[in-house]
């Protein structure tokens, strides 16, 4: 039977609970959203545009990239699913622990995985002994999530090169958090889309838009040959209206709402973490917008039963154990939610 595996999943069964296992913007969504949708009501008799022309542009600016070298779909996952669905790729390469959507995407064409393991001694970070590994095999596509999901750790843009250099087929980089990241030109991969065609970028408006529930993302490469198999490979009409307009007021004059995140978030998340330390757990990464460390087993289901908040339990990431959660950066009311109930949790146990 299928089993979701993904955070965020928890408030459909307890209505109650305090859910801090997704990794969502917690400024929400931006304002004047609510007036968007109601326009976009006006439309919504029509068939969206196939093409995404108009969100298209609104990226183009956003992100400096031609809008030719855009594709815009359902949510990342959707772009993942049709990018494997074209390749079908023999042979593919993933880091562990990282995203499952690459992995699950790739035994839907019965590819062969190899799995490169992040070893815990370097806190789970990339090494370039993954470029012995790429000269050694032949590999279609390689997959890489920076910063990754769930440890939050960075590749720099200069590893990546390297990467590209070497390797025949495509690496696909999944820069969903990127824009959490202050100041990332280190590290986003934009600037190497026009030199290598066997480039892809994939970003989302689920988490730094907050805006999970209309499922909209976007790929970025120089290659139109992937871009114009991305729209063959599957369903017509990937992208609705509301989704569609809400993109584009998303990522027009936003500046304001990005530092306005930013600032928010790490003002939030060093409380979660300071309080995280007071009980000796070890933080690592934990770049982006959630925080990434190792505690004790069971520590998910105190929380869950005495204080009813969820966090991600990671022990079904491939190269983790037991001990490992991680937990989204939420509401200032709601973190401190979390806050008190691991004070609490270090009476009992310290």
């Amino acid at each position: 039977m299928y089993k979701y595996e993904h955070g965020g999943n928890e408030i459909f069964k307890n209505k109650n609970i305090i859910d801090f296992s997704a990794n969502i913007n917690p400024l929400g969504l931006r304002e004047n959203s609510f007036n968007v949708l109601k326009k976009a009501m006006d439309k919504s008799t029509f068939y969206p545009d196939n093409f995404s022309t108009d969100l298209r542009l609104a990226i183009e600016n956003y992100e400096g990239v031609n809008k030719d070298y855009i594709f815009c779909s359902n949510g990342a996952s959707d772009i993942i699913f049709r990018m494997v669905n074209y390749l079908k790729p023999k042979k593919a390469l993933i880091l562990a622990p990282t995203f499952a959507d690459y992995e699950r995407a790739l035994k839907t064409v019965d590819c062969k995985i190899y799995r490169h393991i992040l070893l815990e001694e370097n806190d789970f970070n990339l090494k370039e002994d993954i470029l012995n590994v790429i000269e050694k095999e032949n590999f279609d596509i390689i997959f890489l999530c920076n910063p990754n999901n769930p440890t939050g750790q960075l590749i720099e843009n200069t590893l990546i090169e390297k990467i590209l250099k070497i390797t025949k087929g495509y690496v696909f980089i999944d820069e969903c958090f990127i824009d959490f990241i202050k100041d990332n030109d280190k590290y986003t991969s934009k600037n190497l889309i026009d030199k290598y065609k066997n480039l892809v970028i994939l970003k989302a408006f689920t988490k730094i838009f907050a805006l999970a529930g209309f499922r909209l993302g976007y790929l970025l490469t120089s290659n139109l040959k992937v871009i114009e198999n991305l729209y063959f490979y599957g369903a017509d009409w990937p992208v609705s209206i509301f989704a569609q307009e809400m993109g584009i007021h998303c990522v027009t004059d936003c500046d304001d709402y990005l530092q306005e995140s930013l600032n928010y978030i790490k003002i939030e998340k060093d409380k979660i973490i300071n309080s995280l330390k007071s009980l000796n757990f070890k933080i690592i990464g934990s770049n982006a917008n959630y925080i990434f460390f190792k505690g004790f087993k069971d520590f998910d289901k105190i929380l869950y039963d005495k204080y009813n908040i969820c966090i991600r339990n990671c022990n079904n990431y491939t190269g983790l154990t037991e001990g490992y959660f991680r937990i989204g950066v939420y509401k200032k009311e709601q973190n401190e939610k979390l806050i008190n109930a691991i004070k609490e949790i270090k009476k009992e146990i310290l």
